[in-house]
């Protein structure tokens, strides 16, 4: 191999006596403890085919593990290159390992050596210079954030992992987490500060981070202040779509102790993206939060005094009767607010209330939503007002509903001065009653009517129940990307939003997958209006669209379409009768066979109280007859009637075939399969049985 120096040692791989392919293994000595900054570097030569590599293990006799810290592959290079190694902080000791595998025998002869080997600061005392600097864009490295290495994956810094352009320029570097590797529920991937000073006021951390997919995972920001556990100062869940969003959490100047930071990606599947962008750190409490899942806190939501709300959680083993399972997560660990509404803790026609910080002036109106459960009996009344300069306005009231299921309300906010939400409680003075309340989300834009959405900025309460059966693989809310449409229907542009579902994960046996709708009165005539878009390659694919009524008193199928029905999107119109509160469902479902496929669909609109226009035929984008999905069933007709016809000419030479092996020897005409000759030429002459009395003859071959 070239050298720099043919005077200098190396630590290189040696053939091994009666080896064709030479595999080394070299350890040093135990180390540690090592600080947040450590890392390896190293020059390494390996001059191999791509079955040559080099690997450097990290192994904990403690926990008996070995994990892979770095490996490169042989590709006939001949030169030496330079790499680093993060180690990071390690309380206990360890060992690094170095494995090679090169072939040292055979006409090209190959071989692998690492030199100048340094560890750089591991000394756990030491502090870089840049330990402070929280506030990143990612452009020029990582600033004071660190890869956590005892997590399971890493965070990566690029400029894309299909996830399109970072925040801070549209064309820079953001980190991002690859959740295309084969899955395992609950890894993670963790960005770790070194310890902070406290800091001597509040401070806001605000970031950018994106939630994209089907199975995006959980994204949260951690804080652990020195000798405590980790706790939660903002979490988000599920997809939010291929578009940045503000996430930020208030840094309190309550604790004296030292803290760290943590960005922490949970994986709960290998279908979804999640990223990070330009975390910045400034002086001052951040504003209320416009989105809240209760999942971390109370988002700076305060109650009343004398009566209260609390945050609960139905694992916490809490005396409030409650919801068995949050809104967010669908699990008994996920939280929410609620009020015991009995009247030993509210008397009747008391109230208790939760209220917002203060927002700024709207110029626009804004939507709120927000998910509410009230117990089957005497729950009271939930109210919904906005106060401005101590005037409070009603703009959602209820008191009854069917069921205790989760329930979608939302209220569109018009407010010329700082104003604040405000979700009032009064008591009906029952037994075990309650109200509860979940996800509150403020979007811009008045809000649409219930049942109707296009999908641009949310999912206006449409939701997907995670079925773990299908991996957790539910409808996704995303834009232009593969698998699903290039564009929306609402802007035509690959940048508008819609909802999609991929079929390949059915697989065979009638699984489904469905979309339902926030809950609707009862009505004797309404009209439903959408697109829908299935793109399926087999011509035999059984995948199908239904749209159904659902409610206490069952299911009804009142349209349905099969799959392929061409590429683009399509419209369908419905009519809609119902004698009880229902909600719409769109199940996609699949029949005996698997096929990969998409169906998406966009621009819900739902009229209660007016008929539908025209014949309800399904319309193309341009206004002509759905004639693309009368030509695809044609086609299927066809392609099913030449293989019906290939299937009976098969048959029928089959059975012609085995009729002709049952016949004797003498009915065949001619010789049927093998011309065995000396098995045809041997014949045994059988003489008559001798009477009783006579000598038996002889018996010969002719």
């Amino acid at each position: 191999m070239a050298c720099v120096s043919c005077l200098g040692s190396y630590l290189g791989v040696a053939l091994a006596p009666g080896q064709m392919v030479s595999g080394a293994r070299a350890r040093t000595p135990v180390l540690g403890p090592s600080g947040l900054a450590c890392s390896v570097e190293m020059h390494y030569w390996l001059h191999s085919d791509l079955q040559g590599f080099i690997a450097l293990g990290i192994v904990d006799h403690a926990l008996g593990t070995h994990r892979l810290a770095w490996h490169t592959q042989g590709n006939g290079s001949m030169a030496w290159k330079h790499i680093t190694v993060p180690l990071g902080e390690r309380a206990r000791p360890f060992q690094l390992e170095l494995i090679a595998l090169v072939k040292l025998r055979g006409p090209v002869v190959q071989s692998a050596a690492v030199d100048d080997v340094a560890f750089v600061n591991c000394d756990p005392c030491f502090t870089p210079p840049d330990a402070s600097e929280l506030s990143c864009n990612f452009e020029m490295g990582l600033c004071g954030w660190y890869q956590d290495q005892s997590d399971d994956f890493e965070w990566v810094r690029g400029t894309g992992l299909g996830l399109g352009s970072d925040h801070t320029t549209g064309t820079g570097y953001f980190l991002s987490v690859d959740l295309s590797a084969p899955s395992t529920w609950g890894l993670s991937a963790r960005l770790i500060t070194y310890p902070q000073d406290p800091p001597t006021r509040e401070q806001c951390l605000s970031f950018w981070y994106r939630l994209d997919g089907p199975q995006s995972g959980t994204l949260n920001l951690k804080i652990q202040h020195d000798g405590e556990p980790e706790t939660v100062l903002w979490t988000q869940t599920g997809s939010h779509g291929s578009t940045w969003h503000l996430g930020f959490a208030t840094l309190s100047r309550q604790a004296l102790q030292k803290y760290r930071l943590i960005f922490e990606a949970l994986r709960d599947g290998y279908l979804g993206d999640m990223a990070l962008d330009d975390v910045t750190v400034r002086a001052g409490a951040c504003g209320p939060q416009k989105s809240c899942s209760f999942e971390a806190n109370a988002c700076g939501f305060s109650s009343s005094w004398q009566y209260t709300w609390a945050r609960q959680s139905n694992a916490t083993g809490t005396a409030t009767a409650g919801p068995p399972t949050d809104h967010t997560m669908g699990t008994a660990r996920g939280y929410y607010m609620i009020v015991d509404t009995s009247k030993g803790s509210l008397p009747r026609g008391q109230a208790a209330t939760l209220s917002s910080g203060q927002y700024r002036p709207l110029t626009h109106p804004q939507c709120l939503g927000f998910w509410y459960q009230l117990s089957p009996s005497d729950p009271g009344s939930l109210a919904v007002c906005v106060k401005e300069k101590g005037v409070q306005r009603r703009l959602f009231s209820v008191s009854s509903v069917q069921g205790d299921a989760w329930r979608y309300g939302k209220v569109t906010v018009q407010a010329a001065e700082d104003w604040q939400v405000v979700f009032e409680v009064v008591s009906a003075g029952g037994e075990l009653s309650y109200v509860a309340l979940d996800d509150l989300h403020l979007k811009a834009g008045s809000c649409s009517e219930p049942g109707s959405c296009d999908f641009e900025s949310d999912t206006c309460g449409w939701t997907s129940p995670s079925d773990r059966t299908l991996g957790s693989y539910a409808w996704g809310w995303r834009s232009g990307a593969s698998p699903g449409p290039e564009v929306d229907h609402t802007l035509g542009t690959t940048a508008g939003h819609y909802v999609s579902f991929d079929a390949s994960v059915l697989g065979p046996g009638g699984n489904a997958a469905w979309l339902l709708s926030e809950h609707l009165p009862a009505t004797t005539g309404a009209c439903l209006r959408f697109w829908y878009h299935m793109d399926f390659p087999e011509h035999f694919y059984s995948g199908e669209l239904r749209v159904k009524l659902y409610s206490l008193a069952g299911e009804l199928t009142v349209w349905s379409a099969r799959g392929p029905q061409g590429r683009g999107w399509w419209n369908r119109t419905i009519s809609v009768q119902n004698t009880v509160e229902f909600q719409i469902v769109f199940e996609v479902t699949n029949g005996v066979w698997p096929a990969g496929g998409t169906v998406a669909l966009d621009d819900i609109t739902y009229h209660a109280g007016e008929g539908c226009d025209g014949d309800g035929l399904g319309q193309m984008e341009d206004g002509n007859p759905a004639q693309g999905s009368v030509a695809a069933m044609v086609i299927g007709i066809l392609l099913a009637t030449v293989f019906l016809l290939l299937l009976a000419l098969s048959t029928c030479y089959w059975l012609k075939r085995r009729v002709s092996a049952g016949r004797m020897p003498e009915e065949r005409a001619t010789s049927q399969g093998f011309d065995n000759i000396a098995f045809r030429d041997d014949r045994v002459t059988i003489t008559p049985l001798p009477a009783d009395g006579e000598a038996e003859p002889d018996v010969s071959l002719p």
